[in-house]
Order: structure tokens, then C-alpha cells, then sequence
């Protein structure tokens, strides 16, 4: 078996109905050339029941995790993949919805380099969707691009604006790694030793293992055509986060300062504080070369792709070059051959031309999203986030008890 998506739950039995439902039929796999392994984190609203009768063309088993101290995403994750009979292992959000060329388009990339760690955006939608429109087939009827919408993205879209689809150009790649939809090769995971289980609630465990893989010498690649959508439930693009979950953010992002130490000397936590509060995470991530020779180029033709490799490679061999590629054709198996391509001394930028968003555009949206109300929110559970750490440093026995 090739494929074996791991999916974990918790409380979320509707919306996985409609992430299971998508799971079928999948263009190019026969019925059971593939398998979803749920793995429920010890759900209380009679999950398996919701999902027991869904029709499906895959193979399908369900874990039933006991809730204790332990419990945890990483736990839930780790226990799926360890169950999973496939040489590839997709992780997916139980609130996720995939086309149905899907997996198609992960052989893209994973035929081409089993050693990647395939990463892809999500779009936020922004009303619920039916199971029926679904199992239909009534959703996949529509053209899946008309959701490259400006307020439909979510941050990673913007962050590449920036710093470009090019992730293998970052200097920290790692960053741009989220477990919502992601699929790498069983024994890369096994190298890696999974999730690292200490990361308790919300954020970085996922990050964690980006960052792992990346010193271990495995290449994150950016793969459009496998995107995901991602169910409403009540959050969308620019919602403030909640005090719990910036407290377990900060929590884990500590630990892993803690117990990664090369960390430290590779990007400061103070680095990251900043760009989190000036939303300047893009610019984080880039080189920060500054005097450099531009070179432009634009695909518009796939017979001119050879001559175009052939000198954007000869161009990327070079430190002090900048080369800038917007594509018109969208071919995944560029974007692939430009990522393969590593971090080169001479900086690759790649942008695909409908994924390109005028920047006027994107500072009106964004001053519709983040309204004066919405930044003081955030103030003031950053400055309760402070105030909750300052007094923690202060009686750090009481805390600990």
C-alpha cells in the first residue's frame, strides 16, 4: 500500500464526516489501494458512530485513545502512523476537505523524491459545508481555483507573497511546516522518532518535527496542487487568538527552545517574538543578503523550460545573484525542479502567477481583517500573556506546584 492517511479527532464528528467523504475516489487509486486510520483522542459525542456508515473506497480503521495526562496531538499523530500500513503517510485535520485528484497530485512530487516532506496551503471557508454536497460530488463540480481568493487565504499564502513559493530559498524552511496537511515516507518519520510527545496543547509540535527534518537533511517542498479546504467552524483568516492558546503556544515554543539547543544559536527567541508581534514572520525566514544582481524571468511556453533551467541553474550556482521567476504555467513539475534545487548560493525566488496578489490589495484586506478592535484584543492578551509569565518568574515553586 502506497498511501495511508492518518487523521486525528477530537469532539469533531461532523466535520470529519465530510473530510472522510472526501477521501473517496480518489482519480488513479483502485478500491483499497489506499486507507484513513482516525485516530480519536478520546471524543465524548459518540464519534464513531457519526462515521461508522460512511461508504467508503478505501480501507479504514478507527483508534480509540483513553483521554489522560498524556494526551496530546503528538501522542494521537505518532500512534496513527506507527498503525499505518502505507509507505507514505499523509497527516490530515479531521476539519480538512481534499480534492479529488488529491493523492494524484502528492505522486507528483513523491514519485519524483521519495525523501521529500511534502507541505500545502489550506483555504479558510467561511460558512459550513453540507455532507451532502459531498458525497454528491456536487463540491468537487467546482472549479477548486476560485477559492485563490484573497479571503479565502490563510498566513502561509501571504508569508510567500514575500519570501516566495520557493521554501527550499528560506533560510529556516522548518517554519512553514504544519501537521493540518502534510505527507512524508513512513521511514522518514521512524528516523526522526515521530512527534515530539512534551509538546502539550495548542502549536509547535509540528514545527518541531519540521525542524528536526530539516537537520536531518530532509527537503520541505511546497506542493500547490494538493491543497485542502478548510471547514468553518467559527474561525477564519485574522482572528485574534485566544488567551489558552497563546499561553500553550508559548508553553511549547519555550520547550523547544529547551530541548532543541542548536535552536538558539540559529534563530534567537527574541527574533521570533518580534515578527510575531510586527506580523514580519516572511521577512524572518528570508536570507538577508543585500547587495545582489537581479535577474527576471518569466514561463510562458514549456518548450522554453529546458533553456530556462539550464540558466536559472547556471545563475543559482553563483552567490550575489538574485533570480526572480514568475510562472504563467503553473507546472508543478517546475515548481518540484526548482525546489529540488536546494539553497543555492545564488537566491531562487519562485512566484505562479495566479498566486500572485497585488499589494494594494493585500493591505486593504488587511486592514479590513485586523481592525483597531481586533489589535487591541491582541494587546492585551499579549500583555496578559506577560504579565502571567512575569509572575511566574517571580514565584516559579507556586507555579510548579
Amino acid at each position: 500500500m502506497k498511501y495511508s492517511f492518518v487523521i486525528p479527532t477530537y469532539n469533531n464528528k461532523s466535520l470529519l464526516r465530510n473530510t472522510l467523504e472526501s477521501l473517496n475516489c480518489q482519480i488513479g487509486f483502485e478500491q483499497g489501494g489506499y486507507e484513513a486510520i482516525v485516530v480519536d483522542d478520546g471524543s465524548d459525542d459518540d464519534t464513531l458512530g457519526a462515521i461508522r456508515d460512511i461508504p467508503r473506497t478505501y480501507e479504514f480503521r478507527y483508534v480509540y485513545l483513553e483521554r489522560s495526562a498524556d494526551s496530546c496531538r503528538a501522542r494521537v499523530r505518532n500512534i496513527g502512523w506507527r498503525e499505518a500500513r502505507g509507505r507514505f503517510i499523509v497527516f490530515l485535520d479531521s476539519d480538512m476537505i481534499v480534492n479529488r485528484d488529491y493523492l494524484r497530485e502528492l505522486d507528483r512530487y513523491l514519485d519524483r523524491d521519495p525523501e521529500l516532506l511534502v507541505v500545502s496551503f489550506r483555504y479558510m471557508l467561511q460558512e459550513p459545508v453540507a455532507y451532502e454536497d459531498v458525497r454528491s460530488g456536487r463540491l468537487f463540480e467546482r472549479d477548486f481555483t476560485e477559492f485563490r481568493s484573497i479571503r479565502f487565504m490563510e498566513a502561509r499564502h501571504f508569508d510567500c507573497q514575500v519570501h516566495s513559493f520557493n521554501l527550499s530559498a528560506l533560510r529556516h524552511p522548518w517554519h512553514c511546516v504544519h501537521s493540518c496537511n502534510m505527507a512524508l515516507s513512513k521511514e522518514k518519520l521512524e528516523a526522526l522518532g515521530g512527534f515530539e510527545e512534551r509538546f502539550k496543547g495548542w502549536g509547535l509540535e509540528d514545527t518541531d518535527l519540521g525542524y528536526r527534518s530539516h537537520r536531518l537533511g530532509i527537503r520541505t517542498a511546497l506542493h500547490l496542487g494538493a491543497e485542502a479546504l478548510h471547514q468553518y467552524h467559527g474561525e477564519v483568516f485574522g482572528d485574534a487568538r485566544t488567551l489558552k492558546k497563546m499561553i500553550e503556544w508559548d508553553r511549547n515554543i519555550t520547550l523547544m527552545y529547551k530541548i532543541r539547543p542548536d535552536l538558539r544559536r540559529e534563530l534567537p527567541r527574541w527574533r521570533i517574538n518580534a515578527a510575531y508581534f510586527t506580523r514580519r514572520v516572511p521577512q524572518l525566514l528570508m536570507r538577508r543578503e543585500r547587495k545582489r544582481t537581479e535577474h527576471r524571468f518569466v514561463v510562458r511556453r514549456e518548450e522554453e523550460i529546458p533553456a530556462l533551467k539550464e540558466r536559472i541553474a547556471a545563475l543559482s550556482a553563483e552567490p550575489g545573484n538574485l533570480i526572480v521567476v514568475r510562472d504563467e504555467l503553473e507546472s508543478a513539475d517546475f515548481h518540484l525542479w526548482v525546489q529540488r534545487l536546494g539553497f543555492t548560493p545564488g537566491e531562487i525566488r519562485y512566484f505562479p502567477n495566479s498566486y500572485t496578489l497585488d499589494r494594494r490589495e493585500i493591505r486593504r484586506y488587511f486592514g479590513e481583517v485586523f481592525t483597531w478592535r481586533k489589535k487591541i484584543v491582541i494587546l492585551y492578551r499579549s500583555l496578559r500573556l506577560l504579565g502571567r509569565k512575569f509572575a511566574r518568574s517571580l514565584h516559579p515553586a507556586k507555579e510548579a506546584g
